[in-house]
């Protein structure tokens, strides 16, 4: 039986304690609110940035995004052989991309199944991922600049699919996900905190507290569909990326994403230059991150 047709029955229990109810962690409700006190709780949640000023920052980077996740591609290799090893994804599929970016998976996926629908609200996303699918000659992506919580799919899809895409960002969302699919759906996020040491390091001297968020964690969905009697699949990767990138081309990016927070200043952006010239080689910045993936997947009937 589908999630949707579901209705869940909040148990309690009493903390004699306490005096008080508490809702049982084999709840799906549980897990819900701990995601929801996840979001509220993150640094980013706490700065009031809007869903359209996140969007005017993804259309800004969509090129040099784009670039970056070529860095990725080992990755991005090793995920999509380990789906199409597991049988979720099939030369038949027809797959729903929430939060396609430019193509991270998209591409790939089309060199392997019928269709891809990719979805991104931000409008040079889009066009970056139209671009270059023309380019490597892929005519079975189609595009949609829509944002997640105003499209509606119902068993539409073979596989739904998401990854580290701010769309899935509560149990709502994630049920809305798993509703658009007939087969199988499949979520990427963080099995660690959100550990970008560039982002944190920044964050920290130009806010002047640390970053914290856990909103990306794995523990919160996957939680909340075991809970809902699903039995979720889960391979975890590790792996350090390199990234090699213009000065400018960095600095531009970063001085985008604060500005989302802050009022800009010649002060912030001084922090924010100096920052990434300390860093810089002839011009080239080199970063390194190490990425913790939890790739989670699941059949939509139970």
């Amino acid at each position: 039986m589908p999630v949707k047709n579901k209705k869940l029955h909040i148990r309690v229990k009493t903390d004699q304690n306490k005096n008080r109810k508490a809702i049982d962690p084999l709840d799906p409700l549980f897990w819900s609110q701990e995601w929801e006190k996840a979001v509220k709780t993150s640094s980013l949640s706490r700065k009031n940035t809007s869903p359209d000023r996140w969007t005017e920052y993804w259309s800004h980077i969509s090129k040099s995004y784009g670039t970056r996740i070529q860095c990725e591609s080992k990755i991005v290799d090793e995920i999509v052989r380990i789906l199409l090893f597991e049988k979720v994804l099939t030369k038949e599929s027809e797959v729903l991309d929430i939060g396609c970016g430019p193509g991270t998976f998209a591409m790939p996926f089309a060199r392997f199944v019928n269709h891809v629908l990719a979805l991104d609200p931000a409008i040079k996303m889009i066009d970056t991922l139209r671009e270059e699918a023309q380019r490597q000659g892929l005519s079975n992506i189609s595009l949609l600049c829509q944002r997640w919580e105003d499209s509606l799919f119902l068993k539409e899809f073979d596989f739904a699919f998401a990854s580290f895409s701010p769309a899935i960002c509560n149990a709502e969302s994630l049920l809305k996900m798993h509703q658009a699919s007939r087969k199988h759906c499949c979520l990427i996020t963080s099995s660690n905190a959100e550990n970008f040491r560039v982002r944190n390091e920044l964050w920290e001297r130009i806010l002047g507290e640390p970053f914290h968020s856990s909103t990306f964690h794995i523990v919160y969905p996957f939680n909340y569909l075991y809970a809902s009697g699903f039995r979720p699949q889960i391979r975890f990767l590790k792996n350090e990326v390199c990234y090699e990138e213009p000065v400018d081309v960095v600095i531009d990016r970063y001085e985008h994403y604060f500005r989302m927070f802050i009022g800009l200043n010649a002060s912030t952006q001084r922090i924010i230059r100096q920052y990434f010239e300390d860093l810089a080689d002839e011009g080239i910045v080199k970063t390194h991150e190490e990425k913790a993936f939890a790739i989670m997947w699941w059949a939509v009937e139970k």
